[in-house]
């Protein structure tokens, strides 16, 4: 797995690099912000690369190769920072691409962009699938990239020509002031989405005990699709985690089936004017390190946003230690990023901060780097009802199968049970997934990756449940099959921290009967 830069202000770009595995030598880069004179440039602002606001533009997904044409594809990022470009007129290549690269070279064979001038965080979040489909009595060799936004978009392995038409849709471009949007996407014809993409008045959770403030809320945000980002708050429909996510989706050849786990949750985007610098020069150093660095995620109050994944870090110095906090700062955990970019002095800053042991003339401890970005993004916020259930209409989760060679959905099921809510006599819900699943020749489609610790082995053609078992805690990672003298095996990590579900750390292998 690449490693997962930064996507705020001043994030590094994200150049692909290729190196020799024999003498470690770099061969070729390919860089994802274009210098003058290079394709693409000109979809940047003057010397946009040159700015260190604007950065990413990054593979953090992982990539796909075809070895017989020594192509590589490549799902890039979304340009920081993430939800405002302001600073970043056009519509930034190659952010948001697939890139079909030379594997040899580094040279472009072609690309295509997903999103315009991205202001909602949607990256690619998975390696594209390899796939071979027949159309119009016609062998394709073809390659799907899954989206966040729940659009498959599947292409000509060679010309990038899309298999399915492919229309560039109009959408608002009122955004905040200083930004300048795309007026259009594209948006497949088909395979049409595998997520909802629109909400409406009726959507919201008929059973919510808080029912009408959830309406109420819903009309004040911006609803419709690809409203930019505001001040009021735009309700996004797939949210940040997708649609799509890591575990990608998976193809068997036999069918022409892709299969695919979605989430279906909305999540609010807002922003907020950037702090004065006036203003910072009132908080020590620590805290402009936890605002720059921190804030989006554990609030800048410390008080964290724990349905949504986020600990409070509110009386940490109750729980944790210096070594454990610069532990986890350093190298990451769970959902959360590794910050080795920080340097020493704001490392101990920080943790003083929060450690409440900072002393006051750290108010002079030094200068964070600030950027030229006149909004702050609030938060990352699912929009929920008042007992932590998604505030809209089931499907909350679901598993698709899409037949690529016509472009027809086969079957679609909600993937993931609150069994509290079941035996209250409401239908399976289905929950939010992260991790894929894997289709076998034999005719089953496996796939854990739900909330409720879940195991399950689906009817590749029909989508019929065939079996399910309860795991030790929450699998959030594609399984892996292995034959051993014989037998078949299917293996998968249990005990992922998101979704505030219990901690685990097994590998637990399954053994799939003998056929007759």
């Amino acid at each position: 797995m690449p490693l997962h830069l930064s996507e705020s202000a001043g994030a590094a770009p994200g150049h692909i690099q290729c190196f020799d595995i024999v003498t470690g030598k770099l061969k070729w880069v390919f860089r994802t912000m274009p210098r003058p004179g290079e394709f693409g440039y000109e979809t940047w602002a003057p010397d946009n690369h040159l700015n260190t606001d604007v950065g990413g533009a990054n593979n953090w997904s992982g990539m796909s190769i075809d070895r017989k044409r020594e192509i590589v594809y490549v799902p890039t990022g979304s340009a920081a920072f993430d939800f405002y470009g302001g600073n970043r007129k056009g519509d930034n290549l190659f952010a948001n691409c697939l890139l079909a690269l030379d594997a040899n070279t580094g040279k472009r064979i072609w690309h295509y962009q997903f999103v315009h001038h991205d202001v909602w965080d949607r990256d690619l979040p998975a390696p594209p699938n390899l796939v071979t489909i027949r159309r119009d009595g016609k062998e394709i060799d073809a390659v799907a990239q899954i989206t966040k936004q729940g659009y498959v978009y599947v292409f000509d392995r060679e010309t990038g020509t899309p298999v399915f038409p492919i229309d560039e849709v109009k959408v608002p471009v009122d955004g905040v002031e200083g930004e300048t949007l795309s007026p259009t996407q594209p948006i497949p014809r088909m395979p049409k989405a595998y997520a909802r993409t629109k909400l409406t008045e009726q959507d919201i959770n008929p059973w919510a005990e808080n029912h009408d403030e959830l309406l109420a809320r819903y009309r004040a945000y911006r609803t419709k699709t690809y409203d930019p980002p505001s001040k009021q708050g735009t309700l996004m429909l797939p949210g940040f985690d997708g649609g799509g996510e890591w575990g990608g989706a998976s193809f068997d050849p036999e069918t022409g089936y892709l299969y695919v786990n979605a989430n279906q949750m909305a999540w609010v985007l807002q922003l907020k004017d950037a702090a004065k610098p006036e203003k910072n020069q009132t908080l020590s150093f620590g805290q402009r390190v936890y605002q720059k660095n921190c804030a989006s995620c554990h609030r800048e109050d410390r008080s964290g946003n724990v349905p949504s994944g986020y600990p409070s870090l509110v009386g940490i110095e109750h729980r944790r230690d210096r070594a454990y906090i610069e532990t986890i700062i350093r190298g990451g955990k769970g959902m959360m990023p590794g910050f080795p970019q920080l340097a020493a002095n704001e490392k101990t800053a920080v943790v003083d901060f929060m450690l409440g042991t900072e002393k006051q003339e750290a108010e002079s401890g030094g200068d964070v780097e600030s950027f030229d970005i006149p909004y702050q993004f609030v938060g990352y916020d699912k929009f929920l009802d008042k007992n932590g259930y998604p505030a809209i209409t089931p499907p909350w989760g679901t598993l698709t199968a899409i037949n690529l060679n016509t472009g027809e959905h086969v079957w679609q099921r909600p993937l993931g049970e609150f069994r509290e809510l079941t035996k209250q006599g409401i239908p399976v819900t289905g929950t939010e997934n992260y991790g894929g699943g894997i289709v076998t020749k034999g005719g089953l489609f496996f796939i854990a990756a739900t909330r409720d610790s879940t195991f399950r082995a689906f009817d590749k053609r029909t989508g019929k449940l065939l079996w399910e078992t309860i795991l030790p805690t929450s699998s959030f990672a594609t399984p892996s099959t292995y034959e051993v003298e014989g037998v078949q095996y299917i293996a998968l990590a249990v005990g992922g921290t998101k979704l505030g579900m219990k901690k685990g750390d097994s590998y637990i292998a399954f053994r799939l009967p003998l056929k007759k």
